[in-house]
């Protein structure tokens, strides 16, 4: 019985750096390489390796015809859809931008209506941070006003509010601008 090449040395064979043929390294081992392999292929065993031929339906292509132009149709629809939506958001932005400038005209009347009817003469002529921080207080009338707020507004470290809170105390006179029971202030005029 004659000696096939095994698995091991044929991929041993594929490793070599030689450019040789197989047959070649298998005579060089005294060895054959099994040439009929028996196949577990249902379709060699039932056409004893004759030639397999294909027939393409002609229904199948119309199908595939339908079917794109349906996706094309599709892809426009998408196309319109997306310019349809980004001349709404334009109208929106253009809405909201009207919007804003209404309630920018409606703040500015009622700030022009509180400083009409807060008339206060101060001690002392206030500085322009500390008139920053009346403005503020004279909007929020009423309401609890925190230091976290009013160093938001000025933009400096909670410690320094309290000098302006301070100063202005001593500038307006009397208790209009008083401590609230949960922490922050009020001014009452």
């Amino acid at each position: 019985m004659p000696e096939y090449l095994s698995k091991e040395e044929v991929k041993q064979w594929r490793r070599s750096l030689e450019k040789i043929t197989l047959e070649e390294y298998a005579a060089r081992l005294g060895k054959l390489i099994e040439e009929d392999k028996q196949t577990n292929d249902l379709v060699d065993i039932v056409m004893h390796n004759q030639p397999v031929v294909t027939r393409i339906d002609d229904s199948s292509v119309s199908k595939v015809e339908r079917l794109s132009s349906i996706a094309n149709k599709a892809f426009e629809r998408e196309k319109e859809l997306k310019k349809d939506n980004v001349a709404k958001r334009e109208t929106l932005k253009k809405q909201d931008k009207k919007a804003t400038k209404q309630v920018e005209v409606k703040e500015q009347k009622e700030e022009i209506s509180v400083k009409s009817k807060v008339k206060m003469t101060f001690s002392k002529a206030l500085t322009e941070r500390e008139q920053m921080v009346f403005d503020y207080f004279s909007q929020q009338q009423g309401k609890i006003v925190y230091a976290k707020d009013l160093a938001s507004l000025l933009g400096l470290p909670r410690d320094y509010i309290y000098k302006y809170i301070k100063n202005l105390r001593t500038k307006i006179g009397g208790d209009v601008l008083q401590n609230a029971e949960n922490g922050g202030y009020i001014l009452t005029l």
